[in-house]
């Protein structure tokens, strides 16, 4: 007597990735890494310098200038790749939008305190750039992370 079990049926449920998608992923993998390279590079220079003579403008200015290019360069790859597949945005799409965005900008919000605290103690410009730089990429990966959240779960706006 032979069992019969059951058959898994196909992944016919799955939801093809939308272009803002796409670019949710890349963003929420670029921003942390490149911030986490430019802390790499900088931190130990804080160690050994005191703040005002770290050189940080030029290794900012490379990893927002690699999650620009890597965003626009992954952007073409991914539409390149998934060219037959779903991209146009529909309501859903722009909702999910506004909600990791909402989240980014809440972020941004108190950070905006934050850095305008340091000027007005007159903190060393270090001190503020990488406040704002830091606080621009935990609010971007935040949003990022929400926006899939939404995406992969159930959003209901």
């Amino acid at each position: 007597m032979t069992s019969c079990k059951p058959v898994p049926a196909a992944d016919t449920d799955r939801v093809p990735t939308t272009y803002e998608e796409r670019n949710t992923w890349l963003m929420a993998i670029l921003v942390p890494a490149t911030s986490l390279v430019y802390f790499a590079v900088v931190i130990p220079r804080l160690w050994r310098h005191p703040a005002a003579e770290v050189a940080w403008v030029t290794p900012m200015l490379w990893a927002m200038g690699v999650t620009f290019a890597g965003t626009i360069l992954g952007s073409i790859v991914s539409a390149m790749v998934a060219r037959d597949s779903h991209t146009e945005s529909d309501v859903r799409d722009r909702e999910i939008v506004r909600h990791g965005d909402r989240i980014a900008q809440g972020v941004l919000g108190v950070g905006a305190a934050v850095v305008l605290v340091l000027a007005m103690v007159r903190a060393d410009q270090f001190w503020i750039g990488n406040a704002l730089f830091l606080l621009g990429a935990v609010g971007t990966t935040w949003g990022a992370i929400a926006k899939i959240r939404a995406y992969r779960g159930a959003f209901h706006g």
